[in-house]
């Protein structure tokens, strides 16, 4: 198979409590979840830029005791590229990498550029990309000595992004693909969301499969998902409003949308078998069964392509 492991993720809230937490991990687990992608921050165990030990030990045993295998969102918040608050932004990623680490976690997947705020221009584009990039280099000592990756996510063109509201230059798989190559560190690599490629290709009009094959050598994790690759311009409703209309991040199992994801996998070269998160949206818990058979077998088709002699 072309990935390695495919599980997918835990995108629920339990910040009040952890009712329920053990059962949906029993549930993703009985759907045949090879691993399953948690979020700090709807666990609460991060705070002030800290791990909260006490929050940390109740979740810590709940994961523990549902036998399974883990990777780690960083807070979707986290801005490498803030010089207002870097020092911060750096602590929670480092929360996060030390959280994996205590459940077992391999990757932990952060997002690049600035989507949550507007650039500060009190700062050339320039020093903020460059901070992003010593950022992610101590970041990547840090993993590197926790014995974990970090995945940077390539995002797609969401309403604000497209207004010029906030910035993100991560739309452009290429371009973050430079930016982690200019970090140059064995620790830190690249999450690649296909779903996000596959909007981000529509409007602005690369080639998917182009684009995503040129940066196949710096994937780590994969987020797998579908969608109807036509991007949201009428407004800013949640995401999950637009699926009666086919538009945005939708989320869906592969197959249900039209990104041709066996023609793009099977372009991808990876030097090495990355885990793939089947991700869903949290209204698409109940579709883990179907979205994670559909993933493996779009790995195992990959594969078998690729053993037929030319």
């Amino acid at each position: 198979m072309v990935f390695r492991s495919v599980g997918t993720n835990l995108s629920r809230l339990y910040i009040d409590g952890v009712g329920g937490l053990a059962e949906d991990l029993g549930a993703l687990g009985s759907a045949g979840a090879d691993f399953v992608e948690i979020w700090p921050e709807n666990l609460g165990v991060i705070l002030g830029g800290r791990l909260d030990t006490n929050r940390l030990q109740t979740v810590g045993e709940l994961l523990a005791e549902a036998g399974l295998a883990y990777t780690v969102h960083a807070p979707l918040q986290v801005n490498l590229m803030d010089l207002s608050s870097h020092d911060l932004q750096r602590d929670v990623l480092d929360a996060s990498l030390r959280f994996a680490r205590g459940i077992g976690a391999g990757v932990v997947v952060c997002h690049a550029g600035q989507r949550f705020a507007a650039r500060d221009a009190r700062h050339s584009m320039g020093d903020q990309l460059a901070a992003e990039r010593a950022a992610l280099r101590e970041a990547g000592g840090l993993a590197e000595e926790l014995g974990v990756a970090v995945a940077v996510e390539n995002y797609y063109p969401e309403r604000p992004i497209l207004r010029g509201a906030v910035y993100d230059y991560s739309v452009w798989p290429s371009q973050l693909a430079e930016q982690i190559s200019a970090v140059d560190h064995p620790a830190v690599g690249i999450c690649l969301d296909v779903g996000h490629a596959a909007l981000a290709a529509d409007f602005f009009g690369f080639d998917l499969i182009e684009e995503c094959a040129a940066i196949s050598p710096l994937v780590r994790h994969v987020h797998l998902h579908d969608n109807l690759q036509k991007t949201n311009l009428t407004g800013e409703p949640p995401v999950s409003e637009h699926t009666v209309f086919g538009l945005g991040d939708l989320h869906l199992p592969p197959g249900r949308g039209n990104i041709p994801l066996e023609e793009l996998l099977g372009r991808m070269d990876f030097p090495e078998r990355p885990s793939c998160c089947v991700e869903l949206s949290p209204e698409g818990f109940s579709l883990a069964p179907e979205a994670l058979h559909a993933g493996r077998a779009l790995g195992l088709a990959v594969a078998n392509r690729e053993r037929v002699p030319a």
